[in-house]
């Protein structure tokens, strides 16, 4: 039933019995037996994850982020984690006649509906025995303050990387309100995508200091791009990064999103109990992370 219950409404799940079992089930008892599960395996989720020993050259890489679900008291966010190793990423397919596209085999996740305190625990976990090795750590991450203090706190000797699109993004803000035009502004932004890739952040920031005022908001908005580029310039080394084979983006992380939270518990007309909500994310967690064992070890002991 728990197995049901993550990978589809409760209303709907139940069809399931009756299509290959030829049994009722109510909505009820599959959201009862789901919730219970879902607490059930809370402890197991804090134990540290036995990773396999890494490769030569093998780095691991870690993302957190939050996304929003509806719940009785409104809009909430949920913390996700993410954790997966550079083999894991393999081709699958092409993309028109030369570009290959690759997807990630394997991934540990954790999601929690509550505070960093609360959920930091459970990325420790998940991270488990990869914190033997923190200097073949790369963690890709945007630009949360609460985040970038845990990480280089607590795991200083690994890699630091700014998502290279959250990075844009502020640019991209900026161009919209600085430029007369959207084609002027697309192309001066676009000269600055490759100038930061290539030629690093400090010339993207004395690009930024050339450009003549314009307006009072437009201003405002490179100041905040300038002090938040000059606070990160640490993490956006993009060339050093690219040349050890890194990836600087944080696509993982937003597909993670999808996969994890979004495709189960944020469908239309939905709204979660904190109860309900962080019981689902933990089977979901379980789930996506091919741990499902915790369930049905739980399963077993009664």
């Amino acid at each position: 039933m728990a197995l049901a219950g993550v990978s589809d409404v409760y209303s709907a799940s139940t069809n399931w019995f009756k299509a290959f079992l030829g049994i009722d089930i109510s909505t009820s008892q599959v959201y009862r037996v789901s919730s219970v599960l879902g607490h059930q395996i809370t402890l197991d989720l804090l134990q540290e994850v036995a990773h396999p020993d890494l490769a030569e050259q093998e780095v691991v890489y870690g993302s957190m982020d939050g996304s929003m679900i509806f719940t009785d008291q409104g809009w909430q966010e949920v913390k996700v984690g993410r954790i997966f190793s550079s083999l894991s990423r393999v081709e699958a397919g092409r993309k028109g006649d030369t570009q290959a596209r690759f997807k990630l085999d394997s991934s540990t996740y954790c999601a929690h509906l509550g505070s960093s305190q609360e959920f930091i625990p459970q990325f420790e976990a998940s991270l488990g025995t990869y914190k033997a090795d923190p200097d073949r750590l790369v963690f890709v991450t945007d630009g949360g303050v609460w985040i970038q203090q845990y990480l280089e706190q607590n795991y200083p000797k690994a890699t630091h990387i700014l998502d290279y699109y959250h990075a844009v993004e502020h640019l991209a803000e900026f161009s919209r309100l600085h430029f007369k035009t959207a084609k002027e502004g697309g192309q001066w932004l676009d000269r600055q995508r490759a100038t930061l890739l290539a030629e690093g952040v400090d010339m993207v920031l004395s690009n930024l200091a050339a450009l003549p005022n314009v307006s009072l908001v437009a201003g405002e908005s490179r100041s905040r791009v300038v002090g938040y580029y000059q606070r990160n310039r640490h993490r956006m080394r993009y060339s050093q990064f690219r040349a050890r084979g890194l990836q600087i983006g944080s696509g993982p992380m937003e597909a993670a999103h999808r996969t994890v939270v979004q495709c189960r518990m944020k469908r239309s007309g939905q709204r979660w109990s904190d109860e309900g909500a962080q019981a689902m994310l933990n089977l979901r967690a379980a789930f996506k992370s091919e741990r499902w064992n915790l369930v049905t070890e739980r399963l077993s002991q009664l």
